[in-house]
């Protein structure tokens, strides 16, 4: 099974590699989604399906393993350029790997980051791995 922390952790890297992605795929347009779950945050609800948090592991699981492959190979590039050219393979690979889960970036970005702050989600998390 997988780690929680290492979950976490990747969730961290791919939230911020995603991130920018996102905003500009979405043209910094608030969704429904998005507003929904800020609301249900705001309430100390959480209505996440577990079908929803399966995919995210899922998500999580490919984007750590594309994270550590390239973490070596962007330590070992020679110069910018080719670091850049990493960074952006990288990106590129954990998006495809969050919408071969069945999520979208701002879906995923948003369940990260509730994860990150809400106990109930990591221990539902931990419960379905």
């Amino acid at each position: 099974m997988f780690d929680l922390k290492k979950l976490i952790a990747a969730v961290s890297f791919v939230t911020l590699g995603l991130s920018a992605s996102a905003v500009m795929a979405q043209n910094g347009a608030p969704t429904s989604n998005g507003d929904l779950a800020r609301q249900q945050q705001q309430q100390g609800q959480d209505m996440t399906s577990d079908a929803e948090l399966k995919k995210f592991i899922h998500a999580s699981e490919e984007v750590s393993k594309i994270r550590e492959e390239y973490t070596e190979r962007f330590n070992n590039a020679k110069d910018q350029p080719i670091a850049q050219q990493l960074q952006k393979e990288a990106q590129d690979k954990m998006l495809n790997a969050v919408e071969n889960a069945g999520l979208d970036t701002e879906s995923y970005n948003q369940l990260a980051q509730r994860v990150q702050t809400s106990p109930e989600l990591q221990q539902r998390l931990q419960q379905l791995q």
